[in-house]
């Protein structure tokens, strides 16, 4: 897999809730705007959409998921602050309303125009109003000094809602993506614009279409119409808003930025082959890289984060967590995303003066699997169980 995801960017079926039959929205919802949409795309654009992220090599191999599940009951997981406040986002919405954005997340205009398309680095901003640009810009530099590994061709961009509105963006995505002719994604880049521009949907700045961030590295696949794309690290504008409506705006930019990065480490040593199935193996490089970022975040030579932001970052980890036992993009739940950071902490601020040594990433990957056990180590509570001497005291 060369594209990994900060935060899984769960299937549209699952967040938007479309498993039931829709239901008939108010007559003032432009339906027919949503159903135009679904004739331009081609018939099969489902499969086609799965079948060119399997050729770029974005999709995890789902062949031993079955043996792999996890025991859910071994695990205590629930849901977050973050994950609460994103279904709030989408609580009011009509099965219509949810029907269009799952075909808009689909297309992905946002997250491939930033994959294939980069804009010129002066005209990036991060946050909807470019209120994390400065700290980013800040940040990445000094990812880049603190690790072991060439950075150079590594590029971060961001990914915004709003890219669905210009038809021109969204027409060169759809000949990339579907192979559709000049004229045929002229046609559906338009219906795009007019689903994406409902009230609704916010102009297209609706959290839900911009609330993840990936690395990603082709590893010598080229894409047909692009080329060889560069190595990207991609935040979108919805997790930033989210970690900023829980208040936890002031440190998980970093700690996003620091995770991807942590991705491109071990794209680039070797750090994700693993002989454990899927989901163990995500959960494993998801959990790394929220150690890298952790150790990187409180280290005296890096970003160097006093304990109160400490505390921050690794509250945003653990909102972060998911329990997706069964599915190949299971990246921890939130106590076991916590202890990641918590372990990639300690390794940080036990670094000892006068030189702050940096641990080289691939003694501290080493680390960090002996220590790996510990952190997903099963933690549900358990039924009491009575020895044959307290069962026999109790029949008396």
């Amino acid at each position: 897999m060369r594209k990994s995801l900060a935060l899984p960017l769960v299937t549209a079926v699952a967040v938007l809730g479309l498993s039931a039959p829709a239901q008939a929205a108010p007559a003032d919802r432009p339906q027919e705007l949503i159903a135009q949409l679904q004739q331009l795309l081609p018939a099969d654009y489902e499969q086609r959409v799965a079948e060119f992220d399997r050729r770029l090599g974005i999709d995890d191999d789902l062949s031993d998921v079955a043996r792999a599940v996890l025991n859910p009951d071994d695990y205590e997981c629930e849901s977050t602050q973050l994950k609460d406040w994103l279904n709030s986002t989408i609580a009011g919405w009509t099965d219509e309303d949810r029907l269009g954005a799952s075909i808009l997340l689909l297309v992905n205009t946002p997250m491939y125009d930033a994959l294939f398309f980069p804009e010129p680095e002066q005209q990036r901003f991060f946050g909807l109003d470019g209120e994390y640009t400065t700290v980013l810009r800040r940040t990445f530099p000094d990812l880049k000094r603190f690790w072991d590994i060439d950075a150079s061709g590594i590029e971060m961009l961001p990914a915004h809602g709003n890219a669905m509105l210009d038809t021109a963006r969204t027409a060169r995505v759809l000949q990339v993506v579907f192979g559709s002719s000049p004229e045929e994604a002229r046609e559906a880049a338009e219906a795009v614009r007019e689903v994406a521009g409902l009230p609704v949907y916010d102009n297209g700045d609706a959290p839900i279409f911009t609330f993840n961030a990936f690395a990603y590295s082709p590893e010598g696949v080229e894409v047909p119409g692009v080329g060889l794309p560069t190595d990207k690290i991609v935040v979108g504008d919805g997790v930033l808003a989210g970690f900023r409506s829980v208040g936890l705006g002031d440190v998980a930019p970093q700690a996003i930025l620091g995770h991807e990065f942590g991705h491109h480490i071990q794209y680039q040593q070797g750090l994700r082959e693993s002989d454990l199935p899927a989901p163990e193996a995500t959960r494993r490089t998801e959990l790394m890289a929220d150690s890298f970022s952790s150790y990187f975040l409180a280290h005296r030579r890096g970003a160097n984060m006093r304990w109160v932001r400490i505390k921050h970052f690794i509250d945003a980890f653990g909102n972060i967590g998911d329990c997706n036992f069964d599915s190949p993009n299971h990246h921890g739940t939130p106590n076991q995303r916590t202890r990641a950071a918590e372990w990639g902490t300690l390794m940080g601020v036990l670094a000892l003066p006068p030189f702050y040594r940096v641990v080289p990433s691939r003694t501290l990957a080493a680390s960090f699997d002996k220590a790996l056990p510990r952190m997903v180590r099963p933690d549900a509570p358990r039924q009491v169980e009575l020895t044959p001497a307290e069962k026999t005291a109790g029949r008396i």
